[in-house]
């Protein structure tokens, strides 16, 4: 008889905020959800990029780091609306049946419905334990896909499935402090936040805003009038940058 790989569904909690701050969770209540998920689908990927320039009359490139991506955190959900019999009598007052497609409509406000207010999908902080420790990731919805396994008769989901992938979206203000790129010989990635411009972000990093078509060609951007909330900016060195003032 073959070995089954049967692994137990944990809880995994999702909190919505209206702001990249993480300080205001969203006014429309509840502002979170705490669903199923396999912990063997539970994965964490981060890349790194390196710049291309090769020397003359050699066979590879230098790889010399260019800057590390967004962290992607990427899970299956389940939302079990299946009722195998309860034998308990504790149980029976206790329990509350799971309205599947309830679950499956409020995880899609928290995660993907654009908020009236800001204009955006919600910054998320996800909760878990992993072998007693708890652990969060700060982020937004990159990408889902849903699936039923299970119906009723009269079409009411009972069994359904998310896979979904979220994208990091780390505070500016503690990733700067997570990651202490003090050293100015090191490229520094930021989260662009609405409202915020090239220039603005040139005088924060490098103290003048001379330097900002440096890097907008460096980061290549259509525009730099123009910076879309949510994307990654890479400020390199100001040797690389030409130019403090």
């Amino acid at each position: 008889m073959p070995n089954l790989n049967i692994v137990k569904p944990l809880k995994l909690q999702i909190s919505a905020f209206e702001k990249g701050d993480f300080s205001t969770p969203l006014k429309i209540s509840p502002s979170s959800i705490t669903v199923s998920y396999n912990p063997a689908s539970l994965k964490i990927s981060q890349t790194n990029s390196f710049q291309s320039d090769q020397g003359q009359s050699t066979s590879s490139a230098q790889a010399r780091f260019h800057g590390s991506g967004s962290m992607t955190l990427s899970v299956t959900l389940c939302f079990n609306g299946i009722d195998f019999g309860r034998y308990v009598a504790s149980d029976i007052l206790s329990f509350q049946q799971p309205d599947v497609a309830k679950d499956v409509a409020l995880f899609h406000r928290l995660c993907q419905q654009i908020n009236s207010e800001t204009h955006e999908i919600s910054f998320l902080r996800i909760s878990w334990h992993d072998a007693g420790i708890r652990s969060t990731f700060e982020a937004r919805l990159q990408s889902y896909t849903k699936s039923y396994k299970a119906v009723d008769g009269d079409g009411t989901p009972l069994l359904a499935e998310i896979d979904a992938t979220f994208v990091e979206a780390v505070d500016p203000i503690k990733q700067q402090a997570r990651l202490g790129l003090k050293s100015p010989d090191l490229s520094r990635q930021h989260l662009v936040l609405a409202g915020e411009t090239l220039p603005m972000l040139c005088i924060k990093y490098y103290g003048s805003s001379a330097a900002y078509l440096q890097v907008a060609a460096f980061n290549q951007l259509d525009s730099f009038r123009s910076l879309t909330p949510g994307s990654q900016l890479l400020f390199p060195p100001l040797s690389s940058a030409a130019g403090s003032s």
